[in-house]
This record gives C-alpha cells, sequence and structure tokens, in this order.
C-alpha cells in the first residue's frame, strides 16, 4: 500500500510547518491556542530549547522554546501574519518548510483542521 504523495502527481494541499521560537512557555502556549482555534494552523509542537545567537553585537547564550506550526499553503500567510504581529521579539524567526512527502491521512487531517471542514480524530492522540 502507498501511503506517501508524490507532488508532481496528485493535485492535493501543500503541507507546510512554520518554525518560530518563543522567549517562554506562557507566550509560545497563548498563540497556539489562538491560531489553532482559528484553524490557521492543524498542531503546534513546542519544546525548550538552548539557543546562541548574535544580536546587537553581543552573543547571547538563552533558554528559548522551539515552536513548529503545521498547516497547509492555503493558511501559511494568514498564520505568517498571526505569528509576526502577536510575537514578544522585535524580530521574530518565522521560517517557512515545506512538507515534501507527507502520508495521505496525515495531510487529510490537516487540511480538514486548517480548512474548516470537521477534523477526524487522529490515531492515538489522546495518548500523545
Amino acid at each position: 500500500m502507498i501511503l506517501f504523495l508524490v507532488r508532481a502527481n496528485l493535485s492535493v494541499a501543500m503541507g507546510i510547518v512554520l518554525v518560530s521560537t518563543y522567549p517562554d512557555k506562557k507566550s509560545i502556549s497563548r498563540i497556539a491556542h489562538v491560531v489553532v482555534e482559528q484553524k490557521l494552523a492543524a498542531c503546534v509542537n513546542y519544546t525548550k530549547i538552548n539557543s546562541i545567537y548574535s544580536w546587537k553585537g553581543k552573543i547571547e547564550d538563552a533558554e528559548e522554546f522551539l515552536a513548529l506550526f503545521k498547516t497547509t499553503a492555503k493558511s501559511k500567510q494568514r498564520l505568517k501574519e498571526e505569528i509576526a504581529k502577536s510575537h514578544p521579539y522585535d524580530v521574530p524567526e518565522i521560517v517557512e518548510l515545506k512538507m515534501d512527502s507527507v502520508s495521505v491521512p496525515y495531510m487529510k487531517w490537516l487540511e480538514e483542521s486548517t480548512l474548516g471542514s470537521k477534523p477526524k480524530k487522529r490515531n492515538n492522540a489522546s495518548k500523545r
């Protein structure tokens, strides 16, 4: 059974992951709830990380939260705007990654969750 899409042969939505970092759990949790409720993202994963970066001529070493916003090409622009508008950083990281190979069931769920259709329950969703 073939479970992965071949983008050249199928006319389906493109999955997108937007990557950003946040200074604390409160700020990422707040935006995650907003964008999922507004159906701009189907899912937001976040985890604590350590970042070393250059900012205003100094090397910074900080704890941050890395966020992965899962959405579709159709919803990505509105999601980017919402992230930029609500982000606590002066220069927020907003990086777009295209999903080149996505399982058919996951892509269907992603589309349904961001395009306003009633989402189907994902397997083992309650176990995560």
